[in-house]
């Protein structure tokens, strides 16, 4: 009888060493309402993305003005109400940091992780200033609920919040014990520098499936993403997968958008027709009304099969060529801010900008979190330039 005692007594020891180690479950957190707190949204380019008489979703957390709705094609309209690059910033003293959201589609792919396409990222910030990786909240339902990081210090910090690359938020909560506080940030990183005018000052970067985030296994590896905690300047997202084409209403709608630089990275997405038929305007559109902001014009880049794929290496390079055509014809007539981005000359993987290996994609587009880091640090060295 008395082993028999020793034995639960024993068991149960280990049982609550277990259920300790695994600290506090997402249930056991007070939520609070991101937006009833008014806590900084960062990384919209637009401040009129509300829309009314909507029973899905009004647009809070959605990459495009309501405006547009009824005139640009529902491809980049859909698109544009994923939350990828859209984050939030706040304060806490709290153990224990989860979220509660509410995904508008609850979407999958095969080749990119459920934690890139409709997770969260936690970031916090650190005594050398830099943005450390805290956590993912991995979703676990159209309605999804989990913790980022248990068993903290309890020390006051500052925090980063990424929201969905590839699906849209309807609503977001964020959870903390019952006895921390959850407050506004008061580290100015990353904040935008107008009430105002959010997006004054930012990186705005257009393009394509890659430029939107995928396939990155979670919001914060997105290329976009690392240079905006690198080079501690909100970034705009407006990458629109297979949709980067162009559009003259998106050459109206950048233009209006106060940023620092303007990053054009969309050839991927377009044809030697596209590029033919829509630079002048598209580029044209965004120097006239920002004409001493810096237009960076992206060339295509060597992709892992191209030294196999000889027709892609030819269309590629008449893509390039055409691309820079442009950027020289606009520079003759006076506009010296725009600026053509070379990532193509010599195509061979040692010169590749996302490495010197055939490691960097999921499937010899799409990248993964080694090819979005390598890709961030070919385009940082330019972005540092334009920002001076």
């Amino acid at each position: 009888m008395k082993i028999l005692y020793l034995k639960i007594l024993v068991l149960l020891a280990i049982l609550t060493v277990s259920m300790d180690a695994a600290g506090q479950k997402a249930s056991e957190l007070e939520y609070y309402d991101v937006r009833e707190l008014g806590l900084p949204v960062i990384g919209k380019g637009f401040t009129d993305c509300i829309r009314q008489n909507d029973t899905v979703s009004d647009g809070y957390y959605t990459r495009l003005p309501a405006s547009v709705q009824n005139s640009i094609r529902k491809a980049v309209w859909d698109l544009g109400q994923n939350s990828s690059g859209i984050a939030v910033r706040f304060r806490s003293d709290s153990k224990c940091i989860g979220a509660k959201w509410k995904l508008l589609n609850n979407f999958s792919m095969a080749h990119m992780a459920a934690t890139g396409i409709r997770g969260l990222d936690l970031y916090a910030l650190g005594e050398d200033n830099e943005w450390h990786f805290a956590g993912t909240a991995q979703p676990n339902g159209k309605e999804s609920r989990n913790v980022f990081i248990r068993k903290m210090d309890g020390r006051m910090r500052e925090y980063l919040m990424y929201l969905p690359l590839y699906d849209g938020v309807i609503s977001l909560e964020i959870g903390i014990d019952s006895t921390a506080s959850l407050l506004m940030p008061e580290n100015p990183d990353l904040l935008p520098l107008s009430a105002e005018n959010p997006a004054e000052g930012a990186i705005l970067i257009y393009g394509t499936s890659v430029t939107q985030g995928g396939c990155a296994t979670r919001p914060g590896m997105s290329f976009t993403s690392i240079l905006e905690r690198w080079l501690h300047r909100q970034t705009i997202n407006l990458g629109f997968s297979g949709n980067g084409r162009m559009d003259k209403i998106m050459a109206d709608e950048i233009a209006k958008v106060p940023a620092s630089v303007y990053v054009i990275d969309c050839l991927a997405n377009c044809d030697y027709d596209i590029v033919r038929d829509s630079t002048e305007y598209f580029i044209r559109t965004i120097a006239e009304a920002n004409p001493q902001t810096p237009i960076l014009m992206l060339s295509n880049y060597c992709y892992p099969y191209h030294w196999l794929d000889a027709q892609f290496r030819e269309d590629a390079a008449k893509e390039n060529a055409l691309w820079k055509e442009f950027c020289d014809k606009l520079r003759k007539e006076g506009y010296k801010n725009i600026k053509y981005i070379d990532l193509y000359s010599e195509c061979n993987m040692k010169k590749s900008a996302i490495g010197p290996d055939h490691e960097g994609t999921v499937d010899g587009v799409h990248m993964t979190d080694l090819g979005f880091l390598r890709y961030a640090e070919t385009l940082l060295p330019y972005l540092e330039k334009a920002l001076k």
